[in-house]
């Protein structure tokens, strides 16, 4: 197989057994790498219904397909098995019920280190019953005893395991909050880039695996390795013409000061052909700005949620506010460029920061989704609170996006009176503290007991659905799809987004596939013969929504970076032809989409995960009497209904027998009864609980 070790890496930690298992090419051409490799993979061999902290799940550690080949921007790997934070996934005795399917990737050195370790990816069986990591040495795959590393942080994991193994070593591993079991935790590479969404970290640390340790210099042989190093060379050169465009790079640092102005006129970044992927590809890389970019613009324009989903931009984070965590604020502290394997345009930063309470004093710069959730999300703008927290979350490994929610659903519970000063007694502060809106001295107090699990942080640390249930008078306070807490883009400002939140399979997530994200900001233009409809009226976008979720499984799982769409036109059929010899046409593309989605759709089928619970504050639900989603009521019920059509599936989101077999899923078709059964069980539950089915979804309570 050219570009393609054809083996992965199966490790029984019950008891310390590693074996290589050879893949056929015709899987690889099915499902590529990543968590399609990995669904299909975990859907065959998972215990159905298993405990997702249990020994019958399964982790899988996947690169791209493309990782760490001359293709650019495929620096991704994914982390995926059953979630524990999604599904049904309501804590018991200890345990919990059920859970949905969970993926979650990062970009940085690990993913192509991975790979030069000759394998296409790795999947944990078992637990351990000592704390352990995996060496993976030249070829050669060991179970090393994590003793003098747990407990560590995952900067200093980071250095022992260099310091021991090599510096050309990449880590991935979790800290404290993973080891922890926080359903919140993620798995952590390159000192601060975080596979942070599904709860995984609680899986590896359920495992008690405290990291993966890739060392290896394997070379891949590639189909046309000369053809491949030329279309990288060619749209690398392209790249860099805009990432050099002194006029854009010049402008868009000041794009925030105009963004009172864009919000007045209704109006946001969205474009797409040539000139749009100019002006993105400049805004993330020549301004130095990366995602910072839109720290102030999305508070202002609507697309950032306030207090929780319930404030207003404009009125309770205003623009004096926001200013305070704009991008050039960051740009004045970068000691240096940062960016993954492969790619030229080089978004991220490494900032040098005096305060921070560490002997070392860089960190990455906060990305968007930190700034905004513990910013405008719990109304703080401290800039010296936002590094250090940055910081801290990087070093435990906790996902910021759900801790940020956690906070604001605490923040609001305060306000409310149902927390009080009493419940935030601990260690450090014997006589409690009021974490109100806004106060930065608060936060980092709080999240310690949320990573140590110390009095209240033992509740809040499953996350905000969890906590709901078993803090009396809270529910309202949760801003979650299906047990994940919502991501810092409000469905209100664009419904796409809420319709991704219900219908991936990993629901309430910002780097699924998005209609207005991806085919209205360059998809179109990003593949030759791919062209992606689209539409002003929502049922028909609905219904095109379809081929792009179908064409974001195979770059997700190719390895490329979700901002790639947005950079103009890419060698993309080209560079499969070059690495893999395969000869792929845009049909098949759709088609092997379309069977990764319906597989990972059949996972959660199977585990009676399909649910559509999302906040009826993050929908309107009442509506907002100002600012710019004023009077926005979302009923997403229609829209899922006509999606779910036109990818062969039921109302209530499980695939048609007919939709199985033409994509080869024929081994799914004896599991759609139990399917059935769960969703029939899940809806019989939804109505006992007094709430109405609509299409058959279960997220919109009577009254």
């Amino acid at each position: 197989m050219e570009g393609i070790h054809g083996k992965i890496l199966v490790v029984d930690l019950s008891s310390s057994i590693t074996n290589d298992e050879m893949i056929d090419e015709s899987i690889y051409r099915q499902y590529y790498g990543g968590y399609g490799l990995g669904v299909y993979y975990i859907y065959k061999n998972i215990v159905p219904c298993c405990d997702p902290l249990g020994p019958d799940n399964i982790l899988g550690v996947l690169p791209g397909l493309l990782t760490g080949s001359p293709a650019p921007l495929t620096g991704r790997f994914i982390v995926c098995g059953k979630s524990p934070l999604t599904g049904k996934g309501s804590r018991k005795n200890g345990k919990y019920s059920t859970g949905g399917w969970g993926n979650s990737n990062s970009g940085g050195m690990f993913g192509p280190s991975l790979r030069k370790t000759g394998y296409d990816g790795i999947f944990f069986h078992g637990i351990s019953k000592h704390p352990v990591y995996l060496l993976l040495n030249q070829g050669v795959a060991s179970i090393e005893s994590a003793k003098e590393i747990w407990g560590k942080d995952c900067v200093q994991t980071e250095e022992i395991l260099k310091k021991k193994h090599g510096k050309s070593c990449e880590i991935a591993s979790i800290g404290q909050a993973g080891e922890n079991l926080s359903l919140v935790s993620g798995i952590v590479t390159d000192g601060g880039r975080i596979a942070a969404r599904s709860g995984l970290g609680a899986v590896m640390g359920s495992k008690k695996l405290k990291a993966i340790c890739a060392c290896g210099n394997t070379q891949l042989n590639y189909a046309d390795k000369k053809s491949a190093f030329a279309l990288a060379k060619e749209y690398n050169k392209k790249i860099q013409s805009y990432t050099s465009n002194k006029m854009i790079n010049g402008f868009f640092p000041m794009l925030d000061r105009i963004s009172p102005m864009l919000r007045l006129l209704k109006s946001g970044l969205g474009g797409s052909g040539e000139s749009f992927a100019k002006i993105t590809t400049a805004t993330f890389g020549g301004s130095k700005l990366g995602t910072t970019v839109a720290n102030v613009l999305s508070v202002q324009t609507g697309d950032a949620p306030v207090k929780n989903f319930k404030g207003i931009g404009y009125k309770d984070f205003p623009f004096k506010k926001a200013m305070k965590l704009r991008g050039k604020r960051f740009k004045k502290l970068t000691k240096r460029k940062y960016g993954c394997f492969g790619c030229p345009v080089q978004c991220g930063a490494i900032l040098e920061y005096e305060n921070l309470p560490y002997e070392k004093k860089t960190t990455h710069r906060p990305e968007y989704e930190t700034s905004a959730s513990f910013g405008c999300m719990i109304l703080c703008d401290d800039f010296d609170a936002l590094m250090k927290i940055n910081e801290f979350l990087n070093r435990v490994g906790m996902d910021s996006i759900s801790a940020g929610n956690i906070v604001a659903f605490v923040m609001e519970a305060v306000e409310n009176g149902i927390l009080k000063q009493s419940d935030f007694k601990c260690t450090e502060y014997p006589d409690g503290f009021l974490p109100t809106w806004g106060a930065a001295q608060w936060v980092i107090p709080l999240l310690k007991l949320i990573v140590t699990r110390e009095g209240i942080g033992d509740t809040l640390a499953d996350g905000t659905m969890v906590a709901s249930q078993k803090i009396p008078n809270t529910s309202e306070f949760v801003m979650h799809c299906n047990g994940q807490e919502l991501p810092m883009h409000d469905p209100r400002f664009d419904p796409s987004v809420g319709l991704t939140y219900i219908i991936d399979p990993t629901p309430g997530r910002h780097t699924a596939a998005s209609m207005n994200t991806e085919a209205g900001m360059g998809l179109s233009y990003f593949v030759d013969g791919l062209e992606f409809e689209d539409s002003k009226i929502p049922e028909e976008q609905a219904a095109y929504f379809a081929n792009v979720v179908k064409f974001h499984q195979t770059y997700e799982t190719l390895g490329l970076c979700m901002f790639s769409t947005n950079f103009g036109l890419y060698p993309y059929l080209q560079m499969m032809k070059a690495v893999f010899d395969w000869e792929v046409k845009p049909e098949e593309l759709l088609k092997t989409g379309h069977r990764i989605q319906t597989l990972r759709q059949m996972f959660n089928a199977r585990e009676g995960a399909i649910r559509h619970e999302l906040s009826q504050r993050a929908i309107g639900n009442p509506p907002l009497t100002k600012g710019p989603t004023k009077g926005v009521t979302l009923d997403l019920e229609k829209l899922a209904f006509i999606y779910y059509k036109a990818m062969g599936y039921t109302e209530d989101g499980l695939p048609l027998e007919t939709t199985l077999k033409e994509l080869n899923l024929d081994f799914c078709v004896k599991d759609l009864a139990i399917a059935e059964g769960n969703s029939n069980r899940l809806k019989n539950e939804w109505i006992e609980e007094g709430n109405e089915v609509n299409f058959g979804f279960r997220y919109k309570k009577k009254g």
